[in-house]
């Protein structure tokens, strides 16, 4: 109420009263893994699936619109929207909020400019001044830089300020129509890096065929400074300008936000040679991937990710997607030979495009991709995962995948998230080597698709329980090999004097090249691994990968000594580091043909249980079963160094196993006995062996914090200790109630559980 005694003259008084209601939320616990869901259609679409969203778990959608003809003719002082869209964006952010969902705004101002009226002069042009067919603009002017600068800015302006405003996707699938240009800036630009003209030879991004070029070297081997390396370089690293497009945005935002916490990231991230750049000063590098035909495919474009992220150099972590949708002609095409019996969804929906992926596919994907030190999992084809009423080329064929991803996040991602998000990965000893060079002069790379040979040379490592680091070559000339005892190099075929002197001094070292039969003539491999070409038999591919990878296991052993195996390929394994500690994957990849694609032969959808024995590279320690939540009895083998356990894992299931030095015995609790009503409570939680040192690993704990009369308070959930040891600030409100209130703590490697009161005293 507001009382103005006095107010229009003596005797006179005026009060009013209004009604401002308003909700209170718990503030977020830290290192919760995002959840993210992308494309529900803007502002509508959010409000309308809140309630599914937040079903099946999910933490983050996206959600915003910009008007990016308003932020082009405004300016600096645009706002992304009108006053009443504004008002709506917002309110949808508050709803949003309400329910523990954070938005993320889509921005791709420079894709607008493509197809405005404003953006022609920008278009890319060929050496005649003609434009392409696929037209893009180029990001070297500065109108079209300061107009990304400025649509970042407009929507910190509008939104800056609101908690569920959580994140921003910057310029996704835009490097595809990026084409090599000649305006006057572009050549200027060209010739001051690469100090001269732009080759002749140069006429499209991908590069040049090193077999069309005269007196080309028979050893395959270029100078460093070669001209059309040199403008390839430039061109991918700035010279389309997409990356300083990705920069100027990322500033724009966070020129007018008023939280730390607010990210941005860029996806897909390595559809893209293998060099540095890609994303620009984004947060995040991101990309997606279909699980088809073998999940562990998602592996190489995750591991892929992470060395952007290294060579990138600004810290940028990583988050991973699985598409929801399959593309049906990869899968179950319309065209398929006579005799295939369809699934009944084929009837019910004929026309179908992009299908529903398997429940199978999408849980090995996740645990192949949690297996790596992610930050976030993201999921794409809401079409494809809930019933919906509303048109769409995403087709729903399979009703049993949605609640597949709701199990995953409930018993995966909110009990382990926290620890697994403080998780780095292990140090590895394969490298393998993904050149820049090899790319741009004999067409090779994989573009983020893990498609052709280096993309199934990397299967054939993987099942063969090699733990490889992709490494692009500006790292192998720094300190990329330091430790490596393998080099793995296919699709090599051209390089550089300076890679040539690096391999040739890692051999010499006695590290291992492992190549096959298109490696650069210049470098003699110690392994040879036969190619292999699909034939889109799914049964027959993945047996004859698996046999080469048993030929190479066979011609390492004894050179080659495995820090973390299975003795059989189909339960793959991966290994990430905490202090001593070691946290150990295991995933069940033995899979057949089912009903639903299965019978088209192109991918085996279903799952059968597996056996195997996983040896780790240790003299000892004490083994626990995350999911489970008990020790496992490992055993030394007479004669080997190296302890071992049993394992076995349900369809496509994966587990995850912490190694300690040291036992889980103890949990204590650290909390006062009596505070006071606003006064902030120090909470203490040490997970310790039995003389009370701490256990030297990240450990899940859940935490319930309940009130006198039972009710959950702020703060309960789940956390990760690392060091063996968690501090939880909990901060009593005024009117919290008086009395005693519980902490129930359970640490998630042994189930340890403890209890310990305090009391809230009165005035």
């Amino acid at each position: 109420a507001i009382e103005a005694p006095g107010w229009g003259g003596e005797g006179a008084a005026y009060e009013t009263k209004s009604r401002l209601p308003f909700v209170i939320v718990p503030r977020p616990l830290p290192n919760r893994m995002p959840v993210v869901m992308w494309g529900l259609g803007g502002t509508e679409g959010v409000l309308k699936e809140i309630p599914r969203l937040k079903d099946l778990g999910f933490t983050h959608c996206l959600g915003l619109r910009t008007d990016y003809g308003k932020i082009w003719e405004e300016g600096g002082d645009a706002l992304p929207a009108e006053p009443d869209e504004i008002r709506a964006a917002r309110d949808m952010l508050d709803r949003a909020l309400e329910n523990d969902l954070g938005i993320i705004a889509t921005l791709a101002p420079g894709r607008w400019l493509r197809t405005a009226e404003v953006g022609k002069p920008f278009l890319r042009i060929d050496r005649n001044g003609k434009h392409y067919g696929r037209e893009d603009i180029s990001g070297l002017f500065p109108r079209v830089q300061q107009f990304c600068f400025d649509t970042g800015a407009a929507m910190g302006r509008a939104y800056g300020d609101h908690p569920a405003f959580a994140a921003a996707l910057l310029h996704t699938e835009v490097r595809g129509e990026s084409q090599v240009s000649f305006h006057p800036i572009e050549r200027e630009a060209a010739e001051k890096a690469i100090g001269g003209a732009i080759p002749a030879e140069v006429l499209i991004k991908n590069g040049v065929d090193y077999r069309k070029l005269p007196n080309f070297p028979g050893n395959r081997v270029i100078p460093d400074d070669d001209p059309v390396l040199a403008y390839l370089r430039w061109f991918w690293t700035g010279g389309d300008g997409w990356n300083e497009l990705n920069s100027k945005l990322d500033a724009g935002l966070k020129s007018k936000m008023v939280r730390e916490n607010f990210w941005t990231f860029h996806d897909p991230a390595v559809r893209v040679p293998s060099i540095h750049g890609s994303g620009g000063s984004a947060d995040v590098l991101a990309h997606w991937t279909y699980s088809y035909p073998d999940p562990i495919r998602i592996g190489l474009c995750t591991d892929e990710l992470f060395e952007m992220a290294r060579v990138n150099g600004t810290g940028q972590d990583v988050m991973k997607m699985t598409q929801v949708i399959w593309y049906r002609s990869q899968t179950a095409p319309e065209n398929a030979s006579g005799g295939v019996e369809v699934s009944p969804w084929v009837d019910q929906d004929p026309d179908a495009a992009y299908i529903t992926i398997a429940p199978m596919h999408l849980r090995e994907a996740f645990w192949w991709k949690l297996a790596r030190p992610i930050k976030g999992i993201m999921y794409h084809g809401w079409g494809s995962l809930v019933e919906s009423d509303s048109p769409s080329s995403y087709r729903y064929t399979n009703p049993n995948t949605a609640g597949e991803l709701k199990r995953l996040v409930r018993e995966v991602v909110e009990p382990l998230g926290p620890t697994l998000t403080q998780v780095p990965d292990a140090p590895s000893d394969v490298a393998f080597l993904e050149s820049f060079t090899s790319q741009m002069f004999a067409r090779r790379g994989t573009y983020g698709w893990n498609h052709g040979w280096a993309g199934d040379l990397y299967h054939v490592l993987m099942w063969a329980q090699l733990q490889p680091r992709v490494l692009y070559e500006e790292s192998l000339l720094g300190d990329g090999l330091e430790g490596a005892k393998l080099l793995v190099m296919g699709d090599c075929d051209v390089l550089t004097e300076s890679v040539v002197a690096k391999v040739k001094a890692f051999q010499a070292g006695g590290g291992i090249v492992i190549g096959d039969a298109e490696l650069c003539p210049a470098i003699q491999p110690d392994v040879v691994v036969p190619r292999y070409e699909r034939t889109k038999q799914a049964a027959e591919d993945k047996a004859a990968l698996q046999a080469l990878a048993a030929n190479l296991r066979a011609d390492l052993t004894g050179k080659y000594d495995w820090p973390l195996a299975s003795n059989i390929p189909d339960v793959v394994t991966r290994r990430r580091v905490a202090g001593t500690s070691d946290y150990v994957f295991a995933v069940n990849d033995h899979r057949e043909a089912g009903t639903y694609v299965g019978n088209y032969g192109r991918v085996m959808e279903n799952s059968l249980p597996s056996q195997a024995k996983l040896k780790f590279r240790r003299a000892s320690g004490h083994v626990y079963d995350l999911m489970e939540q008990r020790e496992v009895q490992a055993t030394a083998k007479e004669g080997t160094t190296g302890i071992e356990i049993p394992v076995e894992l349900g369809p496509c299931e994966g587990r995850v196993y912490l190694v300690t030095d040291r036992p889980v015995e103890q949990l204590m609790i650290d909390v006062p006995e009596l505070v006071s009503p606003s006064e902030e409570v120090k909470l203490g939680v040490t997970i310790a062996d039995a003389e009370g040192k701490p256990v030297d690993a990240v450990i899940p704990v859940e935490v319930s914090i309940t009130d006198p009369e039972g009710v959950a308070a702020e703060m309960s959930g789940f956390y990760g200790a690392a060091g063996g040891e968690l501090s939880i600030d909990l901060k009593l409100a005024p009117n919290d109630l008086i009395g005693m209130w519980t902490i129930d703590v359970r640490e998630g490697a042994n189930g340890l559980e403890k209890r310990a009161y305090f009391r809230v005293k009165g005035d």
